[in-house]
């Protein structure tokens, strides 16, 4: 065997923190006990380093002979496994939202066509990124996708060429005029895992796929929270008075990526050792076997007092209501209180309470509560606009700017974590 040929591989192996097992698998057949020689001579000759039994070489800089390595900067090479990494803003907490890795569009999307006949028009209820995946893959049905974001949709007219196959519906889920939407075999969707959102997306879901149609969704696994099993029953009863039959379950097969602000949130609860890839899906697959007249589900739209404003990468959200003017007025002094001790929540459940207290939010998961939101929400205006500051505006500057230094440094961790935890699995 060439031994530059397999030098120069094991520096391309190992531009990431390898396993000897990783190392092993990808070197095509290569007896291991002279692969282990040939790594103890490259640490002693300094090109490598084995620590906690993971090896990486020691230095980037090589001849220009070597094959090339793979690129160095986290967020080039997290598009491998996360979809569209640059697609899509920094999840915020509050919007609940884990994103698809490439791994679930892939599979996704396979499911579908060999479920399929070309001429079949398909219907995307949200899952942007899936929609961009067929797209770039220029599979050949029609496809419509229907979403409310509208930086999303944006963002998916820039890399759309055929608006005639591939359709953008602007629009609320929950509030939608079905009539205004056609027939379609198939539906795919990925609400969030309540049941008001499942009800909603389900009902519309029934109403728009054709008798013998497949309606796909992603469902919450049965360890995910106290009584889901008893929800999970509901739902595929709830399925059943909609004209629609389960004809599969396939446990865990949809991976979701762990968001900025569930990494800062498990390391604040002290979990560390854990996989980025940790939440699985399971994917359940529907026929509509007959049309059935069922009212929609009621649908009490709830206003949000939440304001975003971005600041040095960070999506900061303010709380303005009733409750803070009555914080307001009872301290005339403004205030930013810690609500927790460093101020990062340590858990990304709903049913926390502390979250009530909270009227300042950011995307790496820190909370706190002040009596004047109004005065945070101008002085972030000025800040982003580069205006003139009060002394007491100067202070508020102050403090976003060392939680947005905080969180730079975190999301950089966080980027890396991601890059070598997918990088030094053997499968």
């Amino acid at each position: 065997m060439n031994h530059n040929y397999l030098h120069n591989t094991i520096l391309r192996l190992c531009q990431q923190p390898r396993s000897f097992e990783y190392i092993s698998k990808n070197l095509n057949g290569f007896d291991p006990i002279e692969a282990m020689s040939i790594l103890t001579d490259m640490e002693q000759k300094g090109e490598m380093v084995c620590i906690n039994n993971l090896w990486s070489i020691k230095e980037l800089s090589y001849n220009s002979n070597t094959l090339s390595l793979y690129p160095i900067e986290p967020k080039l090479y997290l598009q491998k496994y996360m979809g569209y990494f640059d697609f899509l803003k920094t999840p915020h907490p509050l919007d609940f939202e884990w994103r698809n890795s490439s791994f679930s569009l892939n599979h996704l999307l396979h499911k579908i066509t060999t479920l399929v006949n070309p001429t079949d028009k398909l219907l995307f209820l949200g899952m942007p990124t899936l929609f961009a995946t067929a797209i770039l893959k220029d599979i050949p049905n029609t496809i419509s996708l229907i979403e409310r974001n509208s930086p999303i949709v944006q963002g998916l007219k820039r890399i759309n060429t055929d608006f005639e196959r591939f359709k953008i519906i602007e629009s609320d889920i929950f509030t939608i005029n079905q009539s205004l939407i056609s027939r379609h075999y198939c539906v795919m969707m990925d609400p969030p895992w309540y049941t008001p959102h499942f009800s909603q997306f389900m009902w519309l879901a029934a109403k728009s796929v054709s008798i013998g149609g497949l309606v796909a969704i992603s469902l919450p696994p049965i360890n995910t929270r106290p009584n889901i099993m008893e929800e999970r029953l509901k739902w595929f009863s709830y399925c059943k008075d909609l004209g629609l039959c389960i004809e599969t379950i396939e446990p865990q097969q949809l991976q979701y990526a762990m968001p900025f602000f569930e990494f800062n949130a498990f390391r604040a609860a002290g979990i560390k050792n854990i996989l980025p890839f940790w939440r699985k899906g399971d994917l359940a697959i529907f026929r509509k076997i007959t049309d059935v007249a069922i009212e929609r589900p009621d649908y009490a739209p709830v206003q949000s007092s939440w304001t975003e404003r971005e600041y040095n990468s960070s999506r900061i959200r303010i709380k303005v209501d009733e409750q803070n003017e009555m914080l307001k007025d009872k301290n005339s002094e403004f205030v930013i209180n810690s609500l927790i001790k460093g101020d990062i929540l340590p858990t990304v459940s709903s049913r926390d309470n502390r979250r009530e207290k909270a009227n300042i939010w950011t995307s790496g998961n820190r909370i706190f509560q002040t009596n004047n939101p109004d005065l945070v929400l101008t002085t972030l205006d000025r800040m982003i606009k580069g205006n003139t500051l009060t002394a007491e505006q100067l202070q508020i500057q102050e403090f976003f700017d060392a939680i947005c230094k905080f969180e730079q440094a975190e999301l950089k961790e966080y980027l890396d974590w991601i890059y070598y935890e997918m990088e030094r699995q053997v499968d």
